[in-house]
């Protein structure tokens, strides 16, 4: 079939499939054990971000779909049921514990990058081997630990920021990437490491690579309905573009997707695949109309290249932009309603007052200000609510 004669997908329709793949379809469900871990299974993962402004982002995207959240409910599920691990997809994730199959390949290429890393091995040092297993020794003679729980040698530089890292820590790290310690728990925020086995059990045997594309594939077309094949690679960077490609191509000669064009934007509609009743799908998704705040990295928003696409929004995590060169803010968070994202709101919980503070807003492009800041405003309500702070609504 010529590009010409291919079916077009509009963007409304694959923002719809969209949103029903990132559970933001339908209303907020309440907040129980068993609704978090059903959550981050549609989700297939979450991301984890330390900064805490407002709310730390992995919680943050579950407060958005679910009335009630508090923390305690997922801690439940990464230190006691351990129905999730943390490990890396495109970036730190909770992830779900079925999926741990399918990780032990990325254990294997983590192992060999750090080994040849030159960055990582100057963290670790020149006795770079022995440091591993000295530190994995201890952990199996004292159980779980975290960074602090290891001496930090006398002659180890003064900070410089985040990356500073001990031998110690960059050993934890490495043994952690390649799959052979776990995240038992956190204290605060700071990770405390175990051997994996005493974590997770056994390490599962390892897939056939045509069996972890066929499954990051699909998984990312249960979640997207329609994409390209760089967007299926971006899902959880468990396959490359070409695979991705390859799998899209047999999929669509057995029968299994469809060849599409992507209406994005006002550019020329792209090539891509789709699920076979991707129109039918779009058509029955159940638009939420109340809005809805999303965190910086909550599933619909953290491909910024679809999102531009998709909803014409642009937008930019300014956290580690100088003050001075922010347009937005520190924590700027899109507000949805229904299948569009109709403004921006800078935010920042002040716990000593026990406060929600809203500083400023802003209204998309077609987007009237005072609708704007009546949809901000609920958002942001609801919010305070879910975190139990009082609303500071004052933005200029």
């Amino acid at each position: 079939m010529s590009a010409a004669a291919l079916p077009i997908v509009p963007s409304r329709a694959a923002r719809r499939l969209l949103i029903e793949g990132c559970a933001l379809d339908g209303a907020p469900r309440k907040a129980t054990r068993a609704s978090v871990i059903q959550l981050v299974r549609d989700l297939g993962f979450l991301q984890v971000d330390s900064i805490s402004s407002v709310e730390r982002a992995h919680h943050l995207i579950l407060h958005t779909r679910l009335d009630g959240y508090t923390p305690a409910l997922l801690t439940h599920h990464t230190e006691r049921s351990r129905e999730l691990f943390e490990h890396w997809t495109h970036d730190a994730s909770l992830i779900r514990t079925d999926w741990l199959p399918w990780w032990t390949a990325r254990f294997e290429h983590n192992r060999a990058r750090m080994e040849s890393d030159a960055w990582m091995r100057a963290r670790l040092g020149p006795q770079w081997k022995k440091v591993v297993r000295e530190v994995r020794k201890t952990l199996e003679a004292r159980g779980p630990l975290a960074t602090r729980d290891f001496p930090r040698p006398a002659s180890a530089e003064k900070s410089e920021g985040w990356w500073n890292w001990s031998p110690h820590k960059a050993a934890l790290e490495f043994l952690w990437r390649a799959g052979e310690v776990a995240v038992h728990g956190r204290r605060g925020f700071e990770k405390i490491y175990d051997l994996s086995e005493r974590v997770h059990g056994p390490q599962p045997e390892q897939p056939a690579r045509a069996a972890v594309v066929e499954w990051a594939c699909r998984e990312a077309f249960a979640r997207l309905g329609a994409a390209t094949a760089s967007e299926v690679s971006r899902f959880m960077h468990a396959v490359t573009i070409a695979e991705a490609n390859r799998w899209c191509a047999s999929a669509v000669k057995s029968g299994a997707l469809a060849r599409v064009l992507l209406e994005r934007g006002n550019s020329a509609p792209k090539p891509g695949f789709a699920r076979l009743e991707w129109k039918r799908d779009a058509a029955a998704v159940k638009l939420h109309k109340q809005a809805r705040l999303l965190a910086p990295f909550d599933p619909l928003i953290r491909d910024r290249a679809r999102l531009v696409g998709l909803f014409g929004f642009h937008y930019r995590f300014e956290a580690f932009v100088p003050a001075a060169k922010r347009v937005h803010g520190y924590y700027t968070m899109p507000v949805l309603v229904g299948d569009a994202l109709v403004g921006r709101v800078d935010l920042a919980s002040d716990r000593a007052a026990g406060v929600l503070r809203v500083a400023r807003v802003w209204a998309e492009q077609g987007v009237t200000a005072a609708m704007a800041r009546r949809e901000i405003r609920v958002a942001c309500a609801r919010l305070a609510d879910q975190l139990a702070l009082e609303l500071a609504y004052s933005p200029t």
